[in-house]
């Protein structure tokens, strides 16, 4: 065993390491099933071992089978089938193994053997190594925020590129000064893995704050849902209460004019009645109250727009769907749809929408005419509309959502029809 200054800096990084481990951990796992106390405890027996490991054998196949074992021990903290475990392990000793060999291989370091003791000695390369798996980690785990249909900020992007490259380029200077001494280069191994730390919890930090404040948005979409549910039913109900009560009166006149033989005037009360039962229009009911809400309201002004509106809502009260992705489909939707019947004659108006949902799948169709032809980038439909950039989003939506469920997006348009066919796979248990 031999313990000097490089020895001292291993271990040091070897702490930051696990704060590494952790990040690709959770870049491939998700749900915790094991109490936190026990995670804790399996990534710091990651570090024990992996030190102890690199004190007395120090064998590189050893190092690699080890590590891919702990991978593997530390995944079963996290839901998934073994496959899963087998391969995310994986691929996370080859996520550590990539930035280790392209780092030797800079600075010059080529023969060596993976089955006899390691010889590599370079502060500088270990420190560049770790750093730049910690680059790696941060990046692989904003893609899977974006996979996940989650907003990542350019400024995030950036930060995770340049904190570990900015922190490693201080450490060069640092240990170029020319008065620099062993407890330096320790000290500045120290802050600088600090440094970085710090701004992996800052990351966390306003991550989770960002995800508080949508959850705390869509809870008040939800309210003004329910809201403007329940208005509209109000009133409904208040028009057919209103309608029963002069009900009665009504249908003494049209039987008096009835006896009287003036059935021209009867006929004009009874199509004065008629007219009165059309009161606010519901278009779904199913008692799912994001669905219902969101369609009302969407397609209230249908009727003053001369759109002939066809519905076939068939679905449960709780399909363990997100208010939010209702609001995304549903929304951009008829949002869509509507825009485009603006521009068809009024003769020709008409907007149906099907939506079930069987045996865990919920399938969605929506079809209604257009004018306008449809444009294409890169294969990709595109806004017609003046504002491109803030009004193009609508599709990208629904198929962000239909990648996040496993679903898939149909889109036919012919004869001056839009048809677009959206299958999601629900499960009850389903967590964003």
């Amino acid at each position: 065993m031999r313990f000097d200054t490089y020895t001292i800096i291993y271990l040091i990084t070897n702490v930051f390491n696990v704060f590494i481990i952790h990040r690709l951990i959770r870049a491939f796992f998700e749900q915790r099933r094991s109490k936190r106390w026990v995670c804790v405890f399996s990534y710091f027996s990651y570090f024990v071992i992996t030190s102890l490991l690199y004190l007395f054998v120090d064998i590189p196949f050893v190092t690699l089978l080890v590590n891919w074992c702990i991978f593997l021990g530390i995944s079963l903290n996290y839901k998934a089938s073994m496959l899963i475990r087998l391969l995310s392990s994986l691929y996370i000793l080859i996520f550590v193994i990539i930035p280790e060999i392209i780092i030797g291989a800079w600075i010059g370091y080529f023969h060596y053997s993976i089955f006899t003791e390691g010889s590599f000695n370079n502060s500088l390369g270990l420190i560049a190594a770790r750093l730049a798996t910690y680059m790696e980690a941060l990046l692989l785990y904003n893609f899977r925020a974006v996979r996940k249909s989650q907003k990542v900020k350019g400024s995030t992007w950036i930060s995770s590129v340049l904190i570990p490259i900015m922190t490693f380029v201080l450490f060069v200077f640092i240990i170029q000064s020319e008065d620099t001494t062993q407890t330096n280069v320790i000290v500045a191994v120290v802050l600088i893995y600090l440094i970085n730390i710090t701004s992996f919890y800052l990351y966390d930090s306003l991550a989770a704050s960002y995800i508080k404040l949508s959850e705390a948005t869509v809870l008040e979409k939800e309210r003004e849902l329910y809201y403007n549910q329940c208005t509209m039913m109000q009133d409904s109900t208040n028009e057919l209460r209103a309608f029963r009560h002069d009900l009665k009166n009504q249908l003494i006149g049209v039987s008096e004019l009835m006896s009287t033989e003036n059935y021209e005037e009867a006929e004009r009360l009874v199509g004065e009645l008629s007219g009165k039962l059309d009161t606010k229009m519901l278009f779904s009911t199913t008692g799912n109250i994001p669905i219902d809400s969101i369609i009302n309201y969407k397609l209230q002004s249908a009727e003053n727009e001369h759109i002939r509106v066809e519905t076939e809502i068939a679905v449960p009260e709780d399909m363990g769907m997100d208010i939010s992705d209702c609001i995304t489909i549903f929304g951009n939707l008829l949002d869509n749809a509507l825009y485009a019947l603006r521009e068809v004659n009024e003769a020709e108006r008409f907007l149906k929408l099907k939506v079930v949902f069987d045996k865990g799948c919920l399938m969605i169709q929506c079809v209604n005419p257009y004018v306008t032809e449809v444009q294409y980038e890169n294969g990709k439909i595109v806004s017609t509309k003046s504002n491109r950039e803030e009004h193009g989003l609508g599709l990208k939506n629904i198929e962000a959502i239909a990648e996040k469920f496993n679903g898939c997006v149909e889109i036919r348009h012919e004869n001056s029809t839009f048809v677009l066919n959206l299958l999601l796979y629900l499960t009850f248990d389903y967590k964003k």
